[in-house]
């Protein structure tokens, strides 16, 4: 890295940081072939991981040169608002424009249990140095906030002292943790709560709910993220993969779901709600997804979900179309009816609006939404935190890409908590609902290697984060 280009960089914004008596961000872009996102992720175990597809893109982003926080309902209309504000005057030298990531919680509303207290409503860093790799090759970026008070020779020598960091990562001691003791709220109790969502829909209170099961292991010792993630690139077939650290605390997946993408004001989303399981051998794979869509149960569920996403985005696009009939997208254990729905964004509008439109779709909320909301607020019995919400990133040009946080675990430095929901709609079976559950946690938990002996599995007694959960010893 040269230390006079990022110096000529810095100085010019250091000008227009005087100038309009502003903060400037200052982007310097050089190519990066011998690096790799994941690997310096694995290496690191810190910032935000990226791998998603169509388009290729992957992103590792270490350092944080500047934050947005937001909370409350208006949470997304202020990071669009400080985002474009800030980069209203942005300085860049190379090929990439300045990029933000970080994501937000499912519910504001709903209080913040301690293990998701270092994640906000709404949380986005600008990453000191962002290594991407896509179609054209590998980048890396420094990206810095320059304010008029600033001394660009400082902030060259900061940047390459972290540069430094970057690629010579601190050696870590990797270890295999045990659980200590698994809790989750037992099969019984968990059909039950689908019990009650189905007199709900029976009384027209609702036409769907989703509901979540949340499964808690203590461990002896820290799992390994980049392990962890290492062992979902692997598998990831058509996922996509995140991991977003904040501190010691790191919320990481392997989704299907895009919420959203936006490139030169084309929006692209689908809808996914319907699912079964993968088949052991091709025909009976094939059968599987035939049933899947032939089933009316199903099909309902999915066409709900596509009917609420092209009314949510309709008054901030045009030539918006959804594909006439539902496809099969294949994960490792699990495939789900998936119609592609594309849009051109209104003048005036941006990807963050269809955001705040689309979440939380009924494939993870429920319909009608705030009826459901209400009903996952008074019964599901945990915090969802960032599970089943958006996650992504955003550049200076209004392109983005943002993800619904599914097949995910929270990690902290003495637990996992995994999670995975299904949607209720009239016909549903709890013993089958609770089986998708099932099928859903299986590769995240392919993926953190944790085993629990049943005797470990442990009740606990009600606090103010969640609910009591009793044993379970179903796996």
């Amino acid at each position: 890295m040269n230390a006079a280009d990022l110096l000529t960089v810095f100085q010019a914004a250091h000008q227009r940081a005087v100038a309009y008596q502003r903060p400037v961000i200052a982007v310097s872009t050089h190519p990066a072939p011998t690096l790799a996102p994941l690997a310096l992720y694995a290496a690191h175990r810190q910032g935000f991981f990226w791998c998603a597809h169509s388009p290729d893109l992957s992103l590792f982003g270490l350092g944080c040169a500047w934050q947005i926080e937001a909370r409350g309902p208006g949470r997304m209309a202020e990071v669009d608002r400080q985002w474009f504000a800030l980069c209203a005057d942005a300085l860049v030298q190379g090929p990439y424009p300045p990029l933000l990531l970080g994501g937000m919680r499912f519910d504001e509303q709903q209080p913040c249990a301690s293990h998701w207290a270092p994640f906000a409503d709404a949380s986005f860093h600008l990453a000191h140095w962002l290594l991407s790799e896509d179609a054209t090759g590998r980048w890396l970026r420094c990206q810095r906030v320059v304010e008029p008070s600033s001394d660009p020779a400082a902030l060259v020598h900061e940047s390459l002292a972290a540069y430094e960091q970057l690629l010579n990562p601190a050696p870590h001691v990797t270890s295999t943790p045990d659980v200590l003791e698994r809790r989750a709220l037992p099969r019984h109790q968990w059909q039950a709560k689908v019990e009650t969502a189905l007199h709900a829909i029976a009384r027209d209170e609702l036409n769907k709910v989703v509901l979540a099961r949340h499964i808690d292991h203590h461990l002896d010792a820290t799992l390994d993220t980049g392990a962890v993630m290492g062992r979902l690139h692997a598998r990831r077939n058509a996922s996509h993969l995140f991991a977003i650290h904040r501190g010691e605390h790191c919320f990481m997946g392997a989704t299907p779901e895009r919420l959203l993408s936006c490139d030169a004001g084309r929006l692209t989303t689908h809808a996914l709600a319907g699912s079964t399981r993968r088949g052991l051998w091709p025909d009976e794979d094939q059968a599987l997804g035939e049933r899947l869509l032939a089933d009316p149960k199903e099909q309902h569920e999915h066409q709900l979900v596509v009917q609420t996403i092209t009314q949510a985005l309709h008054d901030k696009v045009t030539d918006l179309h959804a594909a006439p009939c539902p496809g099969l997208l294949k994960l490792a254990t699990v495939q789900h009816l998936s119609t592609p729905i594309t849009a051109q964004l209104n003048v005036g509008k941006r990807l963050l609006d269809g955001v705040q439109a689309l979440h939380p779709t009924p494939a993870v909320g429920g319909l009608p939404r705030a009826p459901a909301l209400g009903f996952i607020r008074e019964h599901e019995g945990f915090d969802r935190g960032w599970y089943a919400a958006p996650v992504g990133w955003l550049d200076a040009n209004g392109n983005g890409d943002f993800l619904v946080a599914l097949r995910s675990a929270l990690i902290t430095p003495r637990h996992c908590h995994a999670f995975a929901g299904c949607g209720i709609v009239e016909g549903s079976l709890p013993a089958n609902e609770y089986e998708e559950t099932q099928i859903k946690l299986a590769s995240m938990q392919q993926a953190l290697q944790l085993a629990c002996p049943a005797d470990t599995d442990v009740a606990y007694s009600q606090t103010r984060d969640e609910t009591p959960y009793a044993s379970t010893a179903q796996r």
